[in-house]
């Protein structure tokens, strides 16, 4: 922290002092229940003005972080006068290529200080959702919370209470003391946090083996093309987005794949507008070209991909155990059996010796086709590989894609001849059911052209293994003071759609699963989530349910106990890398937390100490951010509590660009995926085929596609696209007044054309209408959206909106391996409605 002395200034009768200090005054008699008041200030006639000369007083500077799960993780210089936060500007990094701001960063002034701020602890008294609450002491809360999760612990045990926690603060403190409680109850395990971009998730496993896909963004300059497939980072990243204007600077060509024209689009050299969702078959397509043109990188695919391993006819990959080599045990444990894991490499053909051998033991792995390796059939990856990919010639991708043939061809040409070429893949094509059939293919496109594992060509979005640095005695790992481990988290993992179902069976895939309790950090699930109408009567049928937050949000209204959460600048924290930004970066406490809200931290104590559990928290807030910064991992990085206090900033990387995959990929074997023989769904679908999920594979959305029975018919003739806000962050932001002026209530862009056909004009209310729900929004005419396609943010909250809700337009089906909530693969109807 640091101070300075601002100059004096000529003022009108009224200091910036006076004024914090009558604000306060006047939020002392606010008459929203458990909020700030509405209002600050007096009558502009009470006092004439005088010019005069005051000092303000000093400033101090501290560090902060702005940590709303944007994939940003920006630095802040917070400005305090009086205890009071007056200001935000971008902070000095350690690495001064990562400064930056934008609007959200620059508006936490706003948020600290909005008039829908929780004061106090509060308990229903009304309907659930009705927001009616009467104020409570926080021992009465916890007490009450407390005595529920015993009563439903002793009843069906422990797993019947849920916890679900989202990205609304990706403060590590924060983070791991709600999985650390978690652990320590033996709450159950919830995936319903995971409800998005799961299928993003698995894209990236099945190609890399894990997230952490992409060279950091200093390198992006580096590349001499830069293609934005699957991501809007000028509107929804904009803290990534010099990163690609510097590469455009130095020389690359910026391409933009896209459904829609937007400000993104604007900044490229070359826009293809895709169909929603075939951007698997516009990949396969320029992999197809790719091929008939032998363009392809083969010392890249021999050495760094599983094209050269064999598959028996048994569809399994074949091991060397197959040809008698008996496998050998690891230090390792597996964590699927936990026991020692099994070394059973896997098969290549050297070409030096001629002979069979384990895979990365071969000194030039073959990739030519072979009928047999020691008399077993096989058939080589490859050629399966190239199978699948001989089913998506120039023209179907093209009649599937709407991209014309010349265009893919194109596009095929410039990853093969132009590179490097860094592809930047976000959560564009997740969000419809069976969503991660998308990115196998186009990662493949990258790998078969040597686009990946070098400066200036990744692929994907993130880079930061920052959480995997802090200790691991913390979270669910955590132990007593005797070493005792917590009983852990139990349950099944529950996904967010299933869970009416689950309430009215009280089962889930086939087993008995009780839930009573439901508790809620950091989401406003209600505003966030999909099938709202579902959402609605699942919550108003949970026994109980706790919410902790910063905000009487939408999700807050439902609450039975409602608690209130401090602003991040209200108490010390740290993040440990981001989506973006390749540091471990500390939250100092810049102002002591207002009214009587606790941090996250502060209320998982409270709620273990409360149930017997106060020996696995021990330690304060701040000792807690001692204790996850004291590990091996950081220590080799230099990074101690000591240092990230002076410092406010550290590099995760010991490189000045950290290239991901260098050394190897995430996968057992180390290769880029190109082949799984053992696919697994990620939660219990009704329904599980297989067979496409061993080699990238790529089928149409179910509702969005333009040959979807729904918009053939002309029943639901347009595709609603939900899209990110430049000024939130999910519903983060939605009330802070700054922001409001710019996006005051929700709309809906509609293409020039269909506005005329349905008779509608700019500003004009519509009513869009799906078979699970429908919304009133404002139009916006804008000739950037595709025809039959309608583009709205989905960041709003219930009272938002002039009628209905956009989440009432989105349903519960899930694709057949993830449990993505599927809000852009949905139709809907199209009308003019009253103002």
């Amino acid at each position: 922290m640091e101070e300075t002395k601002e100059p004096m200034v000529p003022a009108r009768g009224l200091s910036r002092r006076s004024f914090i200090k009558g604000a306060a005054a006047t939020a002392a008699l606010g008459t929203l229940a458990g909020c700030a008041p509405q209002t600050v200030g007096g009558d502009e006639e009470d006092a004439p003005l005088a010019d005069t000369s005051v000092e303000i007083p000093e400033t101090q500077h501290f560090a902060g972080i702005c940590r709303c799960g944007c994939a940003g993780h920006c630095f802040l210089d917070v400005h305090v006068r009086d205890g009071q936060v007056v200001r935000t500007t971008a902070g000095e990094m350690a690495d001064n290529r990562y400064n930056r701001v934008c609007s959200k960063g620059l508006s936490h002034v706003g948020r600290i200080y909005s008039s829908k701020r929780l004061q106090y602890p509060m308990r229903r008294t009304g309907e659930r959702g009705s927001g009616e609450f009467e104020r409570i002491t926080w021992d009465e809360a916890i007490a009450e919370i407390c005595a529920k999760y015993q009563e439903y612990a002793e009843k069906d045990g422990p797993a019947s209470n849920v916890l679900h926690v989202g990205s609304g603060n990706f403060g590590s403190v924060a983070l791991k003391s709600i999985e650390q409680l978690k652990a320590v109850l033996g709450m159950s395990s919830s995936n319903m946090s995971a409800d998005l971009e799961t299928s993003f998730a698995m894209g990236n496993t099945l190609g890399y083996g894990g997230f952490g896909t992409q060279n950091e963004q200093a390198d992006w300059p580096n590349a001499k093309v830069f293609v934005c497939w699957m991501s809007d980072p000028c509107n929804s990243t904009p803290q990534s987005m010099h990163f690609i204007l510097d590469a455009k600077e130095a020389g690359a060509k910026y391409v933009v794949i896209d459904p829609v024209f937007n400000a993104n689009a604007g900044k490229a050299d070359w826009f293809l507008g895709v169909n929603p969702s075939t951007d698997g078959a516009l990949a396969f397509g320029a992999l197809n070209y790719l091929l008939e043109q032998g363009w392809q990188d083969e010392e890249f695919i021999r050495a760094r991909t599983e094209a050269p391993l064999f598959v028996k006819a048994d569809g399994a990959l074949l091991r060397m155990s197959d040809l008698g080599v008996e496998p050998t045990t690891s230090d390792q444990i597996d964590p699927m059996t936990g026991q020692p894991a099994v070394i059973d490499p896997l098969v290549v053909w050297d070409e030096a010796p001629d002979a069979p051998a384990a895979v990365g033991e071969a000194g030039k792995p073959s990739l030519t086709s072979r009928e047999t390796v020691n008399d077993i059939p096989v058939t080589l990856v490859y050629d399966l590989i190239k199978q699948r990919i001989a089913e998506y010639p120039v023209s179907r991708a093209a009649e599937l894609s709407g991209i014309a043939e010349d265009d893919i061809r194109e596009l095929a040409r410039m990853y093969a001849q132009d590179g490097p070429v860094t592809t930047y893949c976000m959560f564009g094509t997740d969000r419809y059911i069976n969503g991660h059939f998308n990115y196998w293919p186009v990662f493949v496109l990258a790998a078969f052209t040597g686009n990946m594992a070098k400066s200036g060509a990744g692929v994907g979005w993130t880079y930061s293994q920052g959480s995997g640095f802090v200790n691991p005695l913390c979270g669910a790992g955590v132990v007593d003071a005797e070493g005792n481990p917590a009983q852990g988290v139990s349950g099944i993992d529950l996904p967010l759609l299933s869970m009416e179902e689950v309430l009215e069976s009280g089962t889930y895939a086939g087993q008995s699963c009780p839930v009573h309790s439901l508790t809620i950090f950091m989401r406003n699930l209600m505003a966030t989530g999909g099938d709202h109408e579902s959402l609605v009567r699942w919550m108003k049928a949970l026994d109980f349910v706790v919410v902790a937050d910063m905000d009487m949000t939408e999700t807050a209204l439902y609450a039975d106990i409602l608690l209130p959460v401090c602003h991040w600048f209200e108490y010390e924290d740290f993040v440990g890398g981001g989506g973006s930004t390749p540091l471990f970066m500390i939250q100092e406490k810049c102002t002591e937390p207002m009214y009587e809200s606790k941090c996250d931290y502060d209320i998982c104590k409270l709620i273990a100490e409360g149930m017997g559990y106060g020996q696995f928290f021990t330690e304060t807030a701040s000792e807690y951010l001692d204790k996850l910064l004291t590990s091996d991992a950081l220590a080799a990085l230099g990074v101690t509590p000591e240092s990230l206090r002076a410092s406010k900033t550290a590099r995760e990387f010991t490189v000045d660009n950290f290239v991901s995959f260098e050394q190897g990929f995430g996968t057992t074997t180390g290769l880029f995926k190109l082949y799984n023989d053992a696919p697994m769904p990620w939660y219990a679908p009704a329904e599980f085929d297989a067979t496409k999920e061993i080699m990238p594979y790529w089928e149409p959305a179910r509702y969005a596609d333009v040959n979807s029975a729904e918009r053939t018919s002309g029943e639901y003739p347009y595709h609603i696209f939900s899209q990110h806000m430049r000024v939130r962050t999910h519903s983060q932001w939605w009330n802070v007044g700054y922001t409001l002026e710019l996006d005051g209530e929700p709309t809906v862009q509609i293409n020039p054309a269909d506005a005329v056909s349905e008779g509608i004009a700019e500003g004009d209310y519509v009513k869009l209408a799906s078979k699970s729900g429908d919304v009133t929004l404002k139009a916006v005419i804008n000739p950037g959206v595709p025809e039959k396609m309608l583009v709205s943010g989905r960041s709003f909250n219930s009272f938002e909106f002039k009628d209905g809700h956009f989440g009432a337009l989105s349903h519960s089906e899930m694709g057949q391996a993830t449990p993505d909530t599927a809000v852009n693969d949905v139709v809907v109807t199209l009308e003019k409605t009253e103002a």
